[in-house]
């Protein structure tokens, strides 16, 4: 893991640098795949109170699409601020922890509910239909729909809306963003 240290507008007391530092360094204890850690440290003017402290931490994990966790936070001295920025990015590690664990818990079970329950037809129907697929719909949430799609690497994917019991096609748009189609039976 790098870290990276920067003081804005003032040069940061080599103490607290060494204290942002050690504090860092533990970050790995919480997640073994951060690549880079960066904190700025400064000051915050506001008109009410006297300057505030700030630390920023910006922390680059490992993931599909390269994870970037932002924490900041202000006090009335530098080391409870960097104590408060780091307790706020363990909150965030271990929440992005759960999401990693989740969505490996959830990927045998997309590949298990794409397994047709019938065999496929192989003989191209008159109307050009050249294969059928019948598959168990469970209820789901858009998030899941989004997680399983892109998990089977699909651009488009159909499932039972948990909250409206109805059925929806999620589905990937030409600029990447994505599409839901709700289906109306009225």
């Amino acid at each position: 893991m790098e870290i990276l240290i920067q003081a804005k507008k003032s040069a940061a007391d080599p103490q607290i640098k060494a204290y942002a530092q050690a504090k860092l360094e533990k970050l790995a204890r919480h997640f073994d795949h951060i690549l880079e850690a960066r904190m700025e440290l400064g000051t915050e003017k506001n008109k009410s109170l006297e300057n505030m402290k700030v630390a920023e931490l910006t922390v680059h994990v490992t993931g599909r699409t390269g994870n970037i966790l932002k924490a900041v936070q202000s006090a009335g001295h530098m080391n409870e601020a960097v104590d408060l920025v780091i307790d706020k990015m363990v909150r965030q590690i271990r929440e992005h922890k759960e999401k990693l664990k989740d969505h490996r818990k959830a990927k045998p079970a997309a590949v298990a509910a794409q397994i047709p329950t019938t065999s496929a037809t192989t003989a191209v129907r008159p109307n050009g239909v050249a294969r059928v697929k019948r598959f168990k719909m469970r209820p789901m949430s858009e998030e899941q729909a989004r997680d399983q799609m892109e998990g089977l690497g699909h651009a488009f994917f159909l499932f039972l809306n948990e909250d409206s019991q109805e059925l929806n096609l999620l589905y990937r748009r030409h600029d990447g963003s994505l599409g839901l189609v709700e289906a109306d039976l009225s």
